[in-house]
């Protein structure tokens, strides 16, 4: 059965109509991205002015909002490209705290998003998610997809309180910071010792010398962060069961 659409605004949330748990997700979420001391200064910035969305997920059984939810938000960004519209989605604290598990529900849901998306794969994306050009794509939108993982303990910058959660990106709203971007290189390297100083590691070496379309980089190993500066993982996840 189709679902409809759940896109919310912070006044949503926040006025008695959700349920407490999406709440506390939302109360612990502000609490974290409105710390002045951030280190994405484009997300404290949009919450500030309202400019993210969010929606719940009650569980497995409900990962269906996610799709039309999804190409609600697309057509929300789309109409307004000079705005940093991002969303949230909030998963309720069912007490998990292995990193890994979490990391395989990321990715799952993912899989689960490709299969239902309303429109084919953008032509001016590979995809192939080993190419350096490719990155996630839904509705003809390609973005940046990460998810707030609990169970971190060093990379906070990646931790939203107790509730797993995703956000999803798109590509237009990191007009100005790409390297080809006047002042590009000196935003994300502010961007960067502002995460040194609020993680307790530095930055992932792997990130801070490669961006977005060189050629050594593959956009899908910025989406989880390991919880330490290891080398990061070779093969998407997205591959696995695909022919090597």
């Amino acid at each position: 059965m189709a679902r409809t659409s759940r896109l919310l605004t912070r006044e949503d949330l926040t006025g008695g109509a959700c349920q407490g748990w999406v709440r506390e997700a939302y109360e612990d979420y502000r609490a974290v991205i409105s710390d002045p001391d951030f280190p994405c200064t484009f997300g404290t910035t949009a919450e500030a002015q309202g400019h993210i969305r969010y929606t719940w997920v009650a569980g497995e059984q409900d990962l269906g909002v996610l799709p039309p939810t999804l190409t609600d938000f697309i057509a929300l960004s789309r109409a307004h490209p000079r705005r940093r519209h991002l969303l949230i989605a909030f998963f309720p604290d069912d007490g998990e705290r292995d990193f890994a598990a979490h990391e395989r529900r990321f990715w799952e849901i993912l899989r689960r998003l490709r299969e239902q998306d309303p429109e084919p794969w953008p032509a001016h994306i590979p995809s192939d998610p080993d190419h350096p050009e490719w990155e996630f794509c839904f509705a003809g939108d390609p973005m940046f997809v990460f998810p707030c993982i609990p169970a971190y303990r060093q990379r906070h910058s990646r931790r939203m309180g107790d509730h797993f959660l995703m956000c999803f990106q798109p590509r237009r709203v990191f007009f100005g910071t790409n390297r080809d971007d006047p002042g590009g290189e000196r935003i994300r390297q502010r961007i960067y010792e502002r995460v040194g100083r609020w993680d307790d590691l530095p930055p992932h070496p792997q990130l801070v010398e490669l961006a977005y379309g060189d050629t050594e980089m593959r956009e899908w190993k910025q989406y989880v962060l390991p919880d330490a500066n290891v080398p990061l993982v070779d093969r998407c996840p997205l591959q696995e069961g695909r022919p090597s």
